[in-house]
């Protein structure tokens, strides 16, 4: 498969919205595949700091109403939070797929009458692939990601 299009970002700790990239496709396609990937996940027990713990209680306090030990915290920011990042896709507005797993390497591969789960499949692309990135919770600092376009 050509590459046809790549770009690369950062978003930081508590960033949510959208960011959408616009493809004008220069042929037809018979198959089409979206890769997306992204760091920083999930906290590991090396970033874990008295001020994390600190901040989370108090987040969990204002936001909702709630107290918990610090190892119910430690684990609950080890085993539950995380940066949720999703991809949706569309030909000339069309929807044509959205992939919301937690995958840090996550493509949305499409060909005909096959295509990725959450991907409706297609004979052709053609025209304008807009390719939207779903921010809905960011835990770190300089969490950087990466789209490539590639087709056929």
């Amino acid at each position: 498969m050509k590459e046809l299009y790549r770009v690369a970002g950062t978003v930081n700790r508590d960033f949510v919205g959208q960011i959408t990239y616009t493809v004008c496709l220069e042929k037809p396609l018979r198959e089409l595949d979206i890769q997306f990937t992204f760091d920083k996940q999930r906290f590991a027990e090396a970033d874990i700091t008295p001020e994390l713990l600190r901040d989370t209680a108090q987040t969990l306090r204002e936001q909702y109403g709630q107290e918990l030990s610090d190892e119910a915290l430690r684990r609950a920011i080890l085993g539950e939070m995380k940066t949720e990042i999703h991809t949706l896709a569309t030909i000339d507005g069309e929807f044509i797929g959205c992939v919301h797993k937690q995958l840090t390497d996550r493509h949305m591969h499409y060909a005909w009458p096959e295509a990725s789960e959450g991907c409706i499949p297609r004979e052709t692309f053609s025209g304008v692939l807009k390719v939207t990135v779903l921010v809905f919770n960011v835990i770190k600092d300089d969490t950087h990601y990466a789209l490539t376009v590639r087709g056929k």
